[in-house]
């Protein structure tokens, strides 16, 4: 008889070991782990054993991850709060760049907008941002293109640019801008879900202050 034939005879006969239960002790398998010859019913037990394990190794990265998401979580609807509480109109953009920096822990932010066309510096950023349909991460992002960036960006190895613009526009009005010295901390493969619901509550913050017709003002 054989392979196939044993395995399609212990398919079709699902009760066959348990006609026959003397046989989980009387047949050996080797070990996989040390080479011994164990009875079918121990093989049976390692495998349950390593099977449950890998399932306690993914729940506890699922419930790792569950936190993570709650602290995000927590941590919006702080930075959130904080925008809410600006004193006036003229202090969000500040107050969304000192918030994010402490609530967040991102060592540099930067907002940068500009008026219609955008000239000099600002045409580099306006350039970038209006190419973006979403927040992008990298080790490479040309911040020096930008312009007029404060002297701790020469420090930084990672960064996320995420436009600013009115619901319904094509064209970005802003762009803000988060760094760190870690390579890590904005690597390219990072998720940007939560970057763009910041960039949406920025660009929600900042445009009830614009006079009609008139972009802010660079910050």
């Amino acid at each position: 008889m054989t392979e196939e034939e044993v395995t399609r005879f212990l398919q079709g006969n699902p009760a066959f070991f348990q006609q026959h239960p003397g046989l989980f002790t009387q047949l050996l398998l080797p070990d996989p782990h040390q080479g011994n010859a164990v009875s079918l019913l121990e093989r049976q037990a390692l495998l349950l054993r390593e099977r449950v394990k890998a399932l306690e190794t993914r729940l506890a990265e699922l419930l790792r991850i569950g936190r993570d998401n709650d602290t995000l979580a927590a941590n919006l609807v702080d930075w959130t709060k904080a925008l809410l509480a600006a004193p006036d109109r003229g202090q969000i953009a500040h107050v969304a760049i000192e918030e994010l920096k402490r609530i967040f822990a991102v060592p540099l932010a930067e907002i940068r907008t500009w008026r219609t066309p955008p000239d000099g510096a600002s045409a580099h950023a306006a350039q970038l941002a209006c190419g973006l349909r979403a927040p992008i991460c990298g080790s490479n992002l040309d911040l020096a293109a930008i312009g007029n960036l404060s002297p701790e960006w020469a420090g930084a190895r990672s960064a996320a640019a995420i436009p600013l613009r009115l619901a319904g526009h094509e064209d970005a009005f802003g762009l803000l801008l988060l760094g760190s010295s870690d390579p890590a901390r904005f690597e390219a493969t990072l998720g940007t879900a939560l970057l763009a619901r910041i960039g949406e509550l920025v660009s929600a913050a900042l445009s009830p202050s614009r006079a009609p017709n008139e972009p802010p003002a660079t910050r």
